[in-house]
């Protein structure tokens, strides 16, 4: 007889005395103890336990399966490079998706961040990965990694592999440049010139020093695209390099942007110098490259730069790059009174400030500006009574 007043058997008919003496003894203690239950009621919560505890080991074990076939961050990258390869709207282009395997490689690939599970990274992980993992090898290397990372797992959330990227580190993809572009006076883009011995280089280095072309762009150049007649360029195409380091090739592919696809206007003080270039070349079909090997085929960029580098060093400027001769470009555009619009259309660029990025400024402007500022001043002077 429990304490509710009612009769309660035994589990089952017992067969020895003993048994149902130490079963009735167990009972009598749960009572004096103040912890007797119905032994039907303790049997449907041990069931019950032991139910949660078979669907607890079988979630957990669920969940290792789906935590083994979670790809890792690296997996995910190849994954969302070859599927951004294969997408039927706006695919990538192959050169992208080699910058994008190499940040990869270089950046991700054997570091911590790179083996975990998409699903198991933090905030801290992607923090100790960016600031202190291994240094990149350039100082922007590690903030274009960073972006490829944030992409990747954005498409992750929308994947619904996880529900909030953990790429949310404040100035990760913005480093702070190593230098800021330089540009070359009128009177050192004639000496620069002037410098260069190989007439096919001149025309070309006299296009992107004037015109503000890209080099992939100047070397993508074809018959049809230089019009001497109309005084024009036309930029239609990209020498670009694929494939890994090592087996990379050259190929003339379209730009990776609309605004990059442009016709602009040379200078006519270069036309007469492009023009005895451009008849020493002969005969060529509209679309042969006017810049190209012995068999047709696209320079490497390297060739071209070679000799700027030696040019720019004879007139003091070894520290030259190629994009700094975009940068006189829009220095000079700027100085001539083109408009930050006009810029932009020039140098192929997205957003305006992309193209004033490009924009330096010069001593000859600065003493330009003094000069005016001067004048204004001697005019406000002489038309201010002068006092008695």
């Amino acid at each position: 007889m429990g304490p509710d007043g009612k009769r309660h058997n035994g589990p089952s008919t017992f067969t020895h005395k003993a048994d149902a003496q130490a079963w009735i003894t167990g009972e009598r203690r749960l009572v004096e103890y103040g912890a007797w239950t119905s032994p039907a009621a303790r049997a449907e919560a041990l069931r019950e336990a032991e139910q949660a505890e078979a669907e607890r080991a079988a979630a957990e074990a669920r969940a290792i399966e789906v935590l083994q076939n979670t790809p890792t961050v690296s997996e995910w990258i190849e994954r969302c490079i070859s599927e951004r390869q294969s997408r039927s709207r706006r695919p990538i282009k192959q050169t992208t998706a080699d910058n994008y395997r190499k940040l990869a490689r270089l950046n991700v690939t054997g570091t911590p961040l790179g083996g975990m599970r998409v699903t198991e990274v933090r905030r801290a992980d992607v923090h100790e990965w960016r600031w202190d993992g291994p240094p990149s090898r350039t100082r922007t290397q590690g903030a274009k990694a960073y972006e490829l990372l944030v992409s990747v797992f954005d498409d992750a959330v929308v994947a619904e592999l996880i529900e909030t990227t953990p790429c949310t580190l404040r100035g990760a993809g913005s480093p702070e440049r190593s230098r800021e572009p330089e540009s070359l006076s009128m009177e050192e883009v004639d000496r620069f010139l002037a410098a260069i011995d190989l007439p096919w280089a001149r025309a070309a280095l006299t296009i992107q020093v004037t015109c503000g072309l890209r080099i992939g762009e100047v070397l993508a150049l074809r018959a049809k695209d230089l019009d001497l007649e109309a005084g024009t360029v036309t930029v239609a195409g990209t020498v670009a390099k694929i494939g890994e380091s090592g087996q990379r090739s050259l190929v003339v592919q379209a730009p990776k942007t609309r605004a990059s696809l442009r016709t602009l206007s040379l200078l006519p003080d270069t036309t007469p110098e492009l023009r005895r270039w451009r008849r020493s070349l002969g005969e060529l079909k509209p679309t042969a490259l006017l810049f190209a090997d012995h068999v047709g085929r696209p320079l490497n960029d390297d060739v071209l730069r070679r000799v700027q580098k030696k040019a720019a060093a004879s007139i003091g400027r070894a520290e030259l790059k190629d994009h700094d001769l975009r940068a006189t470009a829009a220095t000079l555009a700027a100085a001539a009174g083109a408009s930050v619009r006009e810029i932009q259309s020039m140098l192929g660029h997205t957003t305006p400030s992309m193209a004033l990025k490009y924009q330096t400024a010069t001593r000859e402007r600065d003493a330009e500006r003094a000069r005016n500022m001067s004048l204004r001043w001697q005019d406000a002077r002489a038309a201010s009574p002068s006092p008695e």
